[in-house]
């Protein structure tokens, strides 16, 4: 199983994907690669920032409190946090072997993932004799390669989500539905079969 999910949704399910683009679990020195945990990071951040600290405890109770600082939690699970923690002191901490910048071990837009990952990945969809892709676009270059390298090798390839993907033109099975609506039905039925080209 490859994921382009940085959540560790997969984890929590019981898989144990390669995590194509990173996971916000790592935070990792951008300058000489050393990585702790994100709880413990976090932990650092809170130590040297007590106002920040008890502003975002305050958060997990009640979000329109004084306590809060203006800080408001985001659908998507980020804060927005307010400009006066930038204009005050706010530490962030270094990285503790090399002082360098640390930064969750996620490849954001622009970023090339690590050479390893990218390899392995490729490896595995070169080897694979069904390629199946949930829920994604695959507008990322990394995505779409592993099933265009698929497709090239041999394997039986599908799509199921919704709207259009990048790979659209070279997938010979396409199912436009929600994931969590169609994966149990077709789980269900045993088996998915590929029409021939």
């Amino acid at each position: 199983m490859i994921t382009q999910n940085v959540d560790r949704l997969h984890h929590r399910a019981g898989s144990n994907p390669l995590e194509l683009h990173g996971t916000v679990y790592i935070v990792a020195c951008t300058n000489c690669g050393f990585s702790l945990p994100r709880d413990l990071f976090q932990d650092q951040v809170k130590a040297h920032n007590p106002k920040w600290a008890e502003a975002i405890e305050s958060l997990d109770y009640d979000s329109r409190s004084d306590k809060s600082f203006g800080m408001k939690q985001r659908p998507d699970g980020d804060i927005e946090i307010d400009e006066k923690f930038w204009e005050e002191d706010f530490y962030i901490p270094e990285c503790q072997s090399c002082q360098g910048v640390l930064k969750p071990d996620v490849v954001f837009f622009g970023d090339n993932v690590p050479k390893s990952r990218a390899d392995a990945a490729m490896e595995a969809a070169k080897r694979c004799d069904a390629f199946l892709v949930l829920g994604s676009s695959l507008m990322t270059m990394s995505a779409f390669r592993l099933i265009k390298a698929a497709r090239e090798a041999g394997a039986a390839t599908a799509i199921i989500t919704i709207g259009a993907t990048r790979a659209d033109d070279i997938v010979p099975l396409k199912i436009s539905a929600r994931v969590g609506e169609i994966l149990p039905r077709l789980l269900n039925a045993g088996s998915l079969s590929i029409p021939a080209p």
